[in-house]
Formats: C-alpha cells, structure tokens, sequence
C-alpha cells in the first residue's frame, strides 16, 4: 500500500516543512523584493487588480473624479473604476473609452456614478474549462451598504454585466461576524478545489478574535451560490489585516500567495506588507509573519491606506517576477518562485532528507542558487533514507551557480529512467538556496 506523498507533475515550493524529515544546519530562509521604478503610464489608485489572459495584461484601480472626499460608502458619485492595458506587464497604456463623456472621469473610465458598484471592483479571468467563452471574465465587488457582494460577467474583460440585481454574497453582520466587506475581496477559479474560492474582509477570527480586521474563506460550484464563511486563525496579536492578496500562483497553483497590507491603527493607522499562503485553501501560513515590504524612508508611506499592492503578479520573463504598488509609481521585482527557500546556514554544510514522496514517472528539476563557494549535492533514497544504486552523492558532483531551472544528473543518468514508486530525496547545500522542487510529469510520446 502507497504511503508516499504523491508528487506526479507538481511543484513544491518550500514555504513550509510539509516535504522535510530531518535537517542540520539548513531552514526556511524569507526573500525580500526589491523597490524599483516602474515604466511611465501605470495608473495609480485603490485595489490595483492585474490579471492575465491569453493576449495581454489588464489593470484594473479605483479612482475619484475630485468632487470624492475619501468616504468608503459606494455608490458615490465620485469613484470611478479604471483600466489599462499591457502586452508585457511594463508599459501601460489607457484606452480611449469614452464612456462617460461631459463627466470629471478619464477615457478608460469602466464604471462610474450612481448605482455603478466601484468602491472595491475585483475581477479576475476564469481558468474553469467548463465556462463558457462569453463568460471568461469575472467580477465581485459590493459593500454592507449596497447589500452585500455582487456577481460580474463579461467576454472580454472590458464591457461588464451583473448576475442579476441581488448580492450573491448578502451583508448578514450578526450571521458572519460583522463582515464590512468594504476591501479587495480577492476571488478565483481554483484548479486545486474544483471550485470558486473568495477571501473577504471580516471583523472575526476563528480563534475567537473579534473587532480585528481580517478575512474568512467560502467556496462556490457555479460563482453564484456560496456556501458559509470558513473563518481562519491567520491575524498576530495586535494586528489587521486589511487585504489579503491570496491568488493562485501561476507556477503551482495548487499554492496561494498574497502580499497583504497589515494595519496599526495605534501607529498613525501606518501599513505595511506581509507574506501569506495557503496550500490548496487548506488554511494560512505564514512562514515569516512580519513585514515583507516595509513603508521606507518616504514619509508618505507611514500614512494610513499608503501601503496596498496591487493583486496579481506579472511574469516580466524566466527570472523574474513583478509586483505593483498601487497608490505610488513603484513596482517590486524579485525571483522566480523567491517567496521562501531551503537554504543552508552559516558557512558550514547543511543536509536535509525529504519524508517518503512518491511518483508515477516523469522528471526532476530545481530552483536554485549558490554564492562562488557553495554547492549542491542530491542523493535519491529508498524509504529508509539508503541511496539507490548508481544515485548516490558519489555519482552527483557538486553544482554551482544559479538556474531556475536545474536537472540533475548522475554520471549521466536522470530521474526520469528511474521507475515509478517510493523514494526520499538527501541534499547536501552549503551557502545554497533551493527556492523549489518540481517533479514534471512523464511526456506521452
């Protein structure tokens, strides 16, 4: 009978232990981003949504035509919502819409004025492959004063539809703690799930916290019946999270990730943001629950609602990956997969043996990184952690250097040729970083 955990065709970011048995001298190491820049025409303003479709980059923000005085109630005349478009995810450009014309709006406004739900407009592009072409895009968006969270549609991510003139989601304060829902409530198809998943904004934990800003999970077969909000154990003492960024991440997206905004209202109502993460919605983790990107030296930045990214990320190419800030001209770049690694500590040489994996065929290939000195040795073992024949460190000489994508070898022989079942993996790392672990399935010839 298998015991092993099946990791056919996946790949296994190291943002938790689950894949680790034993370590020495090795542990999960948190990578920062790095503040740059970013390319003139991006537009700045609230809940900034990037998503991707098959031929571009859509930006989607929150914006006021001057007469808005900062009120978060919806329906007010003065929000609008905006897009841009982009073949790189680099350089924006605002289409001429034309919408609203005689109005104190932009040409790429989508929505505004009374009745338009534009306070928190939140879409996404459907990845479920039963959903009809005309129906590709998504929305939610809506408030405790429009009666809760309304549905979305539309073929082509610019002229927008609702699902009927009823919130899918009602506003119910004293059935799901209060929720205000009046934030980027970060919705998707999830391949994991087979279903819908929406994270929203509440004012209750599942550990019993209460007027603390955080968010609960529901789930949905077809986007519009929701089933009751799974409340989560996720805030640290003393702390709101305001939104949570949680989306599937193109790479693995069995995996969610988000750079949500934490909250100090003792503080000046200052913000900064953190890592989260959820493997196949079961839960949050948090492998480095402080700050991921902090406010800096700007003085602006302390102010309150000064630190929100935007969701979604962009694949700039193989290396790297980008993040938008959403109420300032900046983007954040870091690695491919470089949310967490497995890294060794210190100078000396760290080891580290996988629990019992187990495949059915195909490939192994690695995410890695080591300085001038350092190296990496793999091993593949039977269940008691002895190296199989031909398979041992005697046959894998030490790497060094930096791939985001690495297949090892040894003495010319590949994991692919080994047959399927039970293994372990042993590492030997020194001044190395293994961002991820991926186990591609074996190509049908």
């Amino acid at each position: 009978m298998r015991k092993g955990y099946d990791v056919t065709g996946r790949r296994e970011l190291f943002v938790d232990d689950l894949l680790i048995d034993r370590v020495r001298n090795a542990g999960l190491k948190p990578h920062f981003p790095v503040e740059l820049p970013c390319a003139p025409g991006k537009p700045c303003g609230d809940y900034l949504t990037i998503l991707k479709d098959p031929e571009r980059y859509l930006l989607y923000y929150r914006g006021t035509d001057g007469v808005y005085r900062g009120e978060m109630y919806n329906n007010h005349p003065g929000e609008f919502v905006g897009v841009a478009r982009s073949s790189d995810g680099v350089g924006w450009e605002l289409p001429a819409l034309d919408r609203f014309p005689g109005k104190p709006v932009p040409r790429n406004a989508l929505l505004y004025g009374p009745g338009a739900v534009t306070h928190n407009f939140v879409p996404f592009y459907d990845t479920n492959p039963a959903c009809p072409p005309e129906f590709r895009y998504k929305a939610a968006a809506g408030v405790r004063e429009t009666g809760g969270l309304f549905a979305f549609h539309s073929p082509d991510g610019i002229a927008w539809e609702r699902y009927g003139d009823s919130p899918v989601i009602a506003y119910e304060p004293g059935k799901t703690g209060g929720h205000m829902l009046d934030s980027q409530n970060t919705v998707f198809y999830s391949e994991a799930e087979k279903c819908y998943v929406m994270y929203f904004r509440v004012w209750k934990t599942a550990d019993g916290l209460t007027d603390v800003r955080s968010f609960a999970k529901v789930t949905s077969p077809d986007f519009l019946h929701w089933s009751e909000p799974e409340f989560l154990t996720v805030n640290l003492k003393d702390e709101h999270l305001y939104v949570s960024g949680l989306a599937p991440y193109f790479r693995a997206p069995r995996f969610y990730v988000g750079a949500a905004t934490r909250y100090f209202g003792d503080r000046g109502s200052a913000t900064d943001v953190t890592f989260l993460f959820s493997r196949e919605g079961r839960g949050i983790a948090r492998p480095f629950p402080g700050a991921w990107i902090r406010p800096g030296l700007e003085e602006e930045r302390w102010l309150n609602r000064m630190n929100y990214i935007a969701l979604g990320m962009v694949r700039k190419d193989e290396r790297e990956l980008l993040l938008y800030h959403g109420r300032k001209e900046l983007m954040y770049k870091f690695r491919t997969d470089g949310f967490v690694s497995l890294s060794s500590t210190g100078t000396g040489t760290g080891s580290v043996l996988t629990k019992l994996l187990f495949r059915r065929g195909g490939g192994l290939e690695l995410n890695l990184s080591t300085s001038a000195g350092g190296f990496f040795q793999l091993a593949v073992c039977d269940g008691e952690g002895r190296a199989l024949p031909g398979y041992g460190f005697g046959e894998c000489p030490p790497f060094w250097g930096d791939r985001i994508s690495w297949e090892p070898e040894w003495r010319g022989r590949k994991f692919a040729e080994l047959p399927p079942g039970e293994f372990r993996l042993r590492i030997r790392m020194k001044e190395c970083d293994l961002y991820s672990i991926s186990f591609p399935a074996a190509r049908v010839k």
